[in-house]
């Protein structure tokens, strides 16, 4: 029912005014019962003590007599005239002395008017409390009756019969009947309703028919025509009211025909669009090939400008050493003017080979050529040693140097050679463009850069000085190449403008981030981010910060894994996110100097804006960059397989059909080779093909190469089959720590992974393992970690014993060294590689010594990993032991 009336609001009005109607005369009713019967009885009772009065004064005279008779006829008057009206006079002891009712004469008052309330008043009357007349509505024999009591008082006239000891001589009681006025209070209250009914009903026709004339139907012809209209009809309303009805349905035409316009107009606009839209396609294609041209000349000016580097830096040093010999006066004496040419030689030979030098740095770090090599640094003793350099030149121009560095920010795990490059640059510039006061450099642990779990993993580095300062227009080309602030600033202070982009270039190698802030005038100020843990080495793809990755899960409604993982475009891994731009012209950073994904931790936005959240947050929302690479669907990949009666088969797991071609090609003489490009379903694969062995790609995705591998090696089914890296990242301490068998960075050697293929077809598990080793030590550590390994183990210092253990024994491994003083180890290999049952064997080589190539060659590839012991201390064995266990698939 209430939906029935919400959904109308004709029924809601209809509704609304019978309540109103409904609220009015239930106000009415009430009104007419709370004051009209009481208005009534107060009427009664004036009315009451006005014939008490009138009685009164009539029988006050005969009363003072003692004339009987005359009253007993006034009353018996009264008695006729008034029906509904008793009068009862009594003396003080409640007893009737005259009464309109002769029968109640000589009676008790309060035996003849038998109520409690009535017999308390008159008793409190009579004994004199009070003399007040006093009315109130009693039941007596179940009728209501509006009883009025008069005290008659004594008075002079009645001290010869009653003396004047007493105040009150007794009272008149007046009775009447007042149920009348309560049935005429109901009879009009029943009237009320009645009128309210008929009212309500009368209300329902006249209403409904009001709302459905005037408010239904025009409402319903809008709602037709606005039914019309979505679906494309653009018809208006003709006849309408000239209400707010009619002004909607006014206001409804104007839209309708706006409408009309509009699509004609936006027709026209998707028409022309849409041949702006071909011309785009072509442009962007375009553009995208210019942009490949584009980066192969920049790798070619990058080798170019290497080349020429290093060429010029020969003959640069030549200068700069003769000018030094001639200084220092070997070939004979100079005069002065001969000595300060020369030394503007020398000046400016070291300014172009400063030049030079960065160039070629600049060069290297855009052709990725650089190599950081991290470790724990104490950042206090990295500034003192680079502060040496600088304080002739601090003292020169009087100014101070102030370290100040914070609990927590003590150690880096950094570059150390390129992080002084970074500090060397900074302090350098902050002394050149300072003339008086204070450098300061400050150290804490950053709040940008937390990992998933809220923990910092970078320190702030600031470099301060109070030096003239950047203007606000200059602030955002700072770290461009060959930029400095001001041109007139490179005359005075000299420089090659490529010291700062170099800075942001090891920066960004340590996926940290550079920023500046400064005041013209007063001094500038240098931010870089450096990491002090070693676990933002450790991951694959650069930082990309937490909280950026929430602002876009909420943004785009997906979770906040997917801008922590590694996008992929047409089922290729993006290599933009991998501190490479990928060159799409809608990416905001198109065209930028900046190498690196500008979604990462550190990399610039256009001009100066900070590089992580939250100023990055609101360009990354409308990138349509993002949209491409990030939140777009996999197509749906077919796999790659070919049929084939070779029974061995060889699974190749590669996201790229190229790639898995190109194996097959290598390996399809001697293996049946079957491509997989979806990774997530490759542990399903094996376990139906079972191959001989797995080649393995890295960077796949959805789930990648690591994940895989780990997968495979936790499964029983699985964990015994060689695995094969094939990628274009070099990470083989990770890839045998994981259980990889042998590792192969792209482009690929076809022969060498088929001959790998050949070499693991043979692995089995391995079981039972034999030693041949003289030093007890040795011996005596890898017993040790290979029974606790689980492995049965036995062990000989003897070549011949060796050989009669090795056939009854029958190893699964055989650790032998190679390099014992005893030439007879030969033989037990020979013995081994021509006996027809252990010749498949797999052999671990010990050595005290690098093997030369001949050697090598001698043993004929049946040596599967060759260890020299000399290079690591026992610790360092074990665990070389181990990672060679796991690549011929002797450790799950």
């Amino acid at each position: 029912m209430f939906r029935f009336i919400t959904q109308k609001i004709g029924n809601k009005l209809l509704l609304t005014f019978i309540v109103i109607l409904v609220v009015v005369m239930f106000i009415e009713i009430s009104f007419r019962i709370y004051f009209g019967l009481p208005d009534r009885l107060k009427i009664a009772d004036e009315s009451n003590k006005e014939i008490m009065d009138t009685i009164f004064a009539t029988i006050k005279h005969p009363l003072t007599v003692g004339d009987s008779e005359t009253i007993h006829r006034d009353l018996e008057e009264i008695a006729s005239k008034y029906t509904k009206i008793n009068v009862y006079l009594c003396d003080f002891n409640k007893q009737i002395a005259f009464s309109t009712d002769n029968n109640s004469i000589n009676k008790k008052i309060d035996t003849v008017i038998d109520n409690k309330i009535f017999s308390e008043t008159i008793t409190e009357h009579l004994a004199g409390n009070s003399e007040a007349p006093i009315s109130k509505v009693l039941k007596v024999q179940g009728k209501r009756n509006l009883i009025s009591i008069l005290p008659i008082k004594n008075s002079p006239e009645c001290f010869h019969c009653h003396g004047s000891s007493k105040n009150i001589l007794g009272a008149m009681i007046l009775k009447t009947d007042v149920e009348n006025v309560y049935l005429t209070v109901q009879a009009q209250m029943y009237r009320s309703l009645t009128l309210t009914v008929f009212a309500f009903l009368l209300a329902i026709v006249v209403i409904n028919f009001v709302v459905n004339r005037l408010i239904k139907k025009p409402l319903h012809i809008l709602t037709e025509a606005t039914e019309r209209f979505s679906k494309g009809e653009m018809s208006t309303i003709s006849n309408y009211p000239k209400d707010e009805i009619g002004t909607l349905c006014e206001t409804f035409n104007c839209m309708v025909n706006e409408v009309a316009k509009s699509k004609m107009e936006l027709e026209k606009e998707l028409t022309r669009r849409a041949r702006l839209l071909e011309e785009r396609e072509e442009l962007v294609a375009l553009l995208q090939k210019a942009n490949q041209q584009l980066k192969e000349l920049d790798i070619l000016k990058s080798s170019f400008i290497a080349n020429m580097s290093h060429e010029l830096r020969t003959p640069m040093n030549a200068i700069i050493g003769y000018t030094d010999l001639l200084l220092d006066e070997v070939d004979g004496p100079l005069n002065e003017e001969q000595k300060a040419s020369l030394k503007k030689v020398a000046a400016n030979a070291r300014h172009l080979l400063q030049l030079i030098n960065d160039v070629l740095d600049i060069s290297k770090i855009e052709s990725g050529k650089i190599e950081i090599r991290p470790k724990e640094v104490y950042l206090k003793e990295l500034i003192d040693e680079i502060m040496v350099t600088f304080e002739p030149l601090l003292n020169k121009k009087g100014l101070t140097f102030s370290l100040n560095i914070e609990p927590g920010a003590e150690r880096l795990y950094i570059d150390e050679d390129k992080a002084k490059q970074i500090f060397i640059n900074l302090i350098s510039n902050a002394v050149k463009f300072t003339n008086q006061g204070i450098i300061t450099l400050k150290a804490r642990v950053s709040e940008r850069g937390k990992d998933s779990e809220g923990n910092p993993q970078f320190i702030e580095i600031s470099v301060s000085d109070t030096g003239i300062g950047i203007k606000r227009e200059d602030l955002d080309k700072i770290f461009d190449k060959f930029a400095q602030a001001d041109v007139s600033t490179t005359r005075q202070y000299e420089g090659t403008g490529l010291g700062l982009s170099i800075v942001r270039g090891l920066v960004a190698l340590h996926k940290g981030m550079v920023w500046a802030e400064s005041e013209y005038g007063k001094g500038s100020t240098f931010y870089l981010l450096l990491p002090f843990k070693k676990e933002v080495f450790e991951r694959p793809g650069p930082i990309i910060e937490e909280k950026m990755a929430e602002v876009l899960a909420q943004y785009f409604e997906v979770p906040k894994e997917v801008f922590l993982q590694n996008p992929t475009y047409e089922g290729k891994l993006v290599r933009c996110w991998d501190y490479t731009q990928c060159g799409h012209v809608n990416c905001p950073e198109y065209g930028s100097s900046e190498k690196r994904c500008w979604l990462a931790l550190g990399t610039h936005c256009k001009g100066m804006k900070i590089c992580s959240y939250p100023e990055k947050a609101d360009s990354c929302r409308i990138c349509e960059v993002v949209t491409d690479l990030v939140l777009h669907q996999e197509p749906a990949i077919k796999e790659v397989s070919e049929s084939s009666n070779k029974e061995k088969v060889v699974l190749a797991i590669d996201d790229n059909p190229d790639a898995i071609d190109l194996i097959r090609k290598y390996l399809e003489k001697d293996y049946k080779v079957i491509g997989i490009l979806n990774s997530a379903e490759a542990a399903k694969k094996v376990k139906e093909l079972k191959p001989v062995a797995i080649t393995l790609d890295i960077m796949m995705p959805k789930k990648d190469g690591w994940q895989v591998l780990k997968e495979l090696k936790s499964d029983k089914e699985t964990h015994n089959i060689p695995v094969v890296i094939v990628s274009i990242i070099d990470n083989k301490t990770l890839a045998f720590s994981l259980g990889a068998a042998d590792y192969f960075v792209k482009p690929l050697d076809g022969h060498s992974l088929l001959k790998k293929i050949k070499s693991i077809e043979t692995y089995r598990a391995v079981k039972k393992v034999f030693i041949l080793e003289k030093d007890e030590t040795t011996v005596k550590d890898l017993l040790n970690v290979l029974k606790q390994t689980g492995y049965d183990v036995s062990s000989t210092s003897n070549s011949k014993e060796a050989i009669e253990i090795a056939k009854n024994y029958k190893p699964d491994l055989l650790i032998v060294n190679i390099t014992d003083p005893d030439t007879s180890v030969y033989d037990f290999i020979d013995f081994i590689k021509t006996s027809a049952e252990l010749k498949d064997i797999p052999m671990i080589a010990l050595t005290d010594k690098e093997l030369t190539d001949e050697q090598k060659d001698a043993l004929n590839g049946r040596i599967k990993e060759i260890i020299n012991k000399s290079l690591f201390s026992e610790e360092q064995l074990i665990t070389e032991l181990k990672n060679s266990l796991k690549k011929i698939g002797g450790i799950s």
